[in-house]
């Protein structure tokens, strides 16, 4: 909530959100955000009975500021959400359109709206919402049951599935509306720093909720990088054991009943079929571009390797070059490795 008590102004946060100048009626300061180039879209969205000239920001929200007499007055909801960065700008757009239409704009709610987007890979919306009735004459009575928790889980979750709708048409990604804790995830969320904090923050000056958003992210990382080195190791123990799995299916054995036969690609592409027309199982693995192992079982082995002499003789005779070189096999145990 953008309130008083705390030093909010919903002057300053459309101005700041839309990226624009405007006055504040009340107090007579001016709030210039016309620097802000992460602006990419802003628009007002209205209900049928708003006045018409509410469609200007200042108008807008210097009423609303008008409207509330106390000093500690909740002058106006904020709602900051990520956009899928999967969509076009286009759909962006209308997603927040859509969604802010069925869950704010049909219960009576003015809604000014602007994404940002820095091409940082984190776009965003900001969303400023009024928390007062309104009729051609203007605001009214405070409608309190917008301040429902159970309201503020249902926009969560409506957000959700609009995000998902779009994303359905492209892209495999998701949006899920729990909490990490909701969703069993070791991450921790960061703190919502306001207008006032970023634009500290944005002169080079340390805070202390910019330092705790700072400590968070880097736990999050932290947290992550040990997730995927876990699932890396996970995957190279799946992998090493279906690569196992295949080589005795096919060869009959045991990998450690198994001997090796060790050469360039090509060449052990030729020795495996030439053991396959003579009826020796065996099986061709590679592990990297410089990595090529025949497996061969140890019971075959003297066939094999008479076998093998026979194909080299053919092989060196076919490129006109001496048979000198011994043939390449491995007394040693087969490693397995991606």
């Amino acid at each position: 909530m953008v309130t008083r008590s705390k030093g909010g102004c919903c002057v300053a946060s459309a101005a700041y959100i839309a990226g624009e100048k405007i006055k504040n009626e009340r107090d007579g300061k001016i709030h210039d955000y016309r620097k802000k180039h992460e602006v990419v879209h802003n628009e007002i969205l209205l209900p049928v009975n708003a006045p018409a000239e509410y469609r200007d920001r200042a108008q807008l929200w210097n009423a609303a500021e008008a409207a509330e007499k106390r000093k500690n007055s909740q002058t106006a909801r904020s709602i900051n959400a990520a956009l899928p960065r999967e969509l076009s700008r286009e759909d962006q757009i209308e997603l927040v359109r859509q969604f802010c239409e069925q869950c704010f704009v049909s219960k009576g709610m003015c809604c000014d709206f602007a994404i940002h987007d820095k091409n940082d890979g984190n776009p965003h919306v900001h969303i400023l919402l009024t928390t007062r009735k309104v009729n051609k004459s203007g605001f009214t009575d405070k409608e309190r049951s917008w301040n429902d928790k159970k309201l503020l889980m249902e926009w969560r979750e409506r957000w959700a599935d609009w995000c998902n709708h779009k994303l359905y048409f492209v892209s495999d990604a998701r949006v899920d509306h729990r909490s990490y804790k909701e969703q069993g995830i070791d991450r921790l969320p960061q703190i919502h720093l306001g207008v006032e904090v970023c634009a500290v923050e944005r002169k080079g000056f340390k805070t202390d909720k910019g330092n705790k958003n700072r400590r968070i992210r880097r736990h999050n990382l932290e947290v992550e990088i040990a997730e995927l080195e876990q699932q890396m190791h996970d995957l190279r123990s799946e992998h090493k054991k279906e690569t196992i799995d295949y080589i005795e299916s096919n060869i009959g054995c045991k990998v450690a009943d198994a001997f090796t036969i060790h050469d360039k690609r090509s060449v052990l592409e030729q020795y495996e079929k030439y053991l396959h027309s003579r009826n020796i199982p065996c099986e061709l693995i590679f592990y990297n571009e410089d990595k090529y192992e025949l497996f061969v079982p140890k019971s075959k082995r003297d066939m094999a390797v008479n076998l093998l002499k026979q194909f080299r003789n053919q092989y060196c005779e076919m490129d006109n070059q001496p048979n000198t070189q011994q043939l390449p096999i491995s007394q040693k145990k087969p490693k397995h490795r991606i």
